[in-house]
């Protein structure tokens, strides 16, 4: 295993859908932990320069820079990634945080997978790119957002939501095991959020009819938790997993890894298919 700075002081961190909601609070954890520059992501010019104007002013002069990205287009998503390298000298952490809850027709389902699965995984490719040892980089630590969506065996209300989360899951496990962890110098982790007081969940849109009900009452059921202990469990994960652990960040409490759990069901999984 590859030697490794574990701690955000004088980190230069960059978070896609970072705004508001959970990449907001993030931001601000991040800048409490002693980074030295966050770099924040979004559609959302209003909430981003708020917020970059809001934390320059509490932690000093250009902490953050807000810049308006749709992470679907591949020039303006690598250009803000190499934008952030060439002005700094390094990037040390991504946060891949950009993502929506829209499957209520064949565009909008179409959208979600762009932006919560392949933004995802090309952020992640572009950061690995960036930061990979074995090309002169200095390593580093990518955390993708999944989903307890992710986890259920089956999520019916969002069919496609919990399969891009699912998806996140998998690509990240995969990215992020031996050797090419060795290799690069760069830890890929998974965490996945319980349903968190955002406004992605004010505007749910399912297919319609049976799923929007269901939709409803597993909304109901579920208690959200505050955005504050999703970005505390983030930096958690970020001190203590390793690369291609799972972490789970649900009902306000301390994040937990569970990535022994997930294994346990992919050995089974693999019992069957003989491996």
């Amino acid at each position: 295993m590859c030697e490794e700075n574990r701690e955000l002081t004088n980190k230069i961190v960059l978070i896609t859908g970072g705004a508001k909601g959970i990449g907001a609070a993030i931001c601000v954890e991040v800048l409490k932990e002693g980074a030295k520059h966050v770099r924040i992501l979004d559609l959302d010019e209003g909430a981003g320069v708020n917020l970059e104007n809001e934390m320059n002013k509490q932690y000093g002069t250009y902490k953050v820079k807000f810049i308006k990205c749709d992470v679907t287009n591949d020039d303006e998503l690598f250009g803000a990634f190499e934008g952030t390298k060439q002005e700094h000298g390094y990037l040390d952490v991504v946060v891949n945080n950009a993502g929506v809850i829209n499957e209520n027709n064949y565009a909008a389902i179409r959208k979600m997978v762009e932006i919560n699965y392949i933004a995802l995984a090309n952020g992640t490719l572009k950061a690995i790119e960036l930061m990979d040892k074995s090309k002169g980089g200095r390593g580093g630590t990518v955390i993708n957002m999944a989903s307890i969506a992710g986890l259920y065996p089956i999520c019916p209300p969002a069919f496609m939501y919990s399969s891009t989360k699912t998806a996140v899951l998998q690509f990240t496990s995969c990215i992020g095991a031996e050797p090419l962890y060795t290799n690069t110098g760069i830890r890929v982790i998974a965490l996945c959020f319980g349903t968190t007081d955002t406004s992605i969940f004010s505007h749910v849109s399912t297919f319609g009819g049976a799923a929007d009900k269901l939709m409803e009452e597993v909304l109901k059921n579920h208690e959200l938790q505050r955005v504050e202990s999703a970005a505390l469990g983030t930096v958690e994960a970020f001190k203590k997993g390793d690369s291609a652990s799972v972490w789970l960040i649900h009902q306000n409490k301390p994040a937990i890894d569970i990535t022994e759990d997930r294994e346990k069901c992919h050995q089974s999984m693999a019992r069957l298919l003989g491996r």
